[in-house]
């Protein structure tokens, strides 16, 4: 099953929530207790909050949320590679690229242990971004050292490393806690993820 609403609009159902009752972003903030530019983040689409998150904020604008669920076609739903997700991230944009990276995340965590290293071996293409290229040999370490495995080796080519820190949401109350937070594989790359992200779907 799935949640049917793309990010954009749950950034617009937060924002129409938030008008209807006339509050300021702030005070939606103090409501929820969020930080107020997550609030503002969330509105414009440029990330998707958690389901408890959304809920909270939806409340705190004095609002109630429904989810409707929906079973996937047959054969949706299933792992794809890591190499398929380069694939998939050559051909959209930055917001569709962090959507479809915590997808795999979710899709990776659902699958048997003992098939999850299947998914990590194929080499990704370059996606045409060094950015992406870094956070795919990060997200390939990672995956691997949690489930006790070698990373592939593709994961430590030079194309997989950058030269100038990069930041998945460049906020400075984000990149605060993203130096704290962010996972040795990606941290070691100059591609600052906290750890939350990666695991919050």
């Amino acid at each position: 099953m799935i949640v049917h609403m793309a990010s954009s609009q749950l950034g617009d159902a937060l924002l129409r929530a938030r008008l209807e009752a006339g509050l300021r972003q702030d005070e939606v903030a103090a409501r929820a207790d969020v930080d107020q530019s997550m609030i503002s983040i969330y509105e414009r689409g440029r990330r998707d909050p958690s389901w408890s998150t959304f809920r909270r904020l939806v409340h705190g604008a004095g609002a109630a949320a429904e989810v409707r669920l929906e079973t996937l076609p047959a054969g949706d739903g299933k792992a794809f590679t890591i190499a398929e997700l380069g694939r998939q991230l050559q051909e959209t944009d930055d917001r569709r690229r962090r959507r479809l990276v915590l997808e795999f995340v979710s899709r990776f965590a659902a699958t048997e242990p003992t098939h999850r290293v299947a998914l990590l071996l194929e080499e990704p293409t370059p996606v045409g971004d060094s950015r992406w290229d870094a956070l795919l040999g990060a997200l390939g370490e990672h995956l691997a050292f949690h489930d006790a495995v070698d990373p592939p080796q593709w994961c430590t080519g030079s194309n997989r490393f950058l030269d100038r820190p990069w930041y998945w949401i460049d906020l400075p109350s984000v990149r605060r806690r993203v130096r704290l937070g962010a996972p040795t594989a990606f941290r070691r790359r100059n591609v600052w993820v906290d750890r939350s992200d990666l695991e919050r779907v």
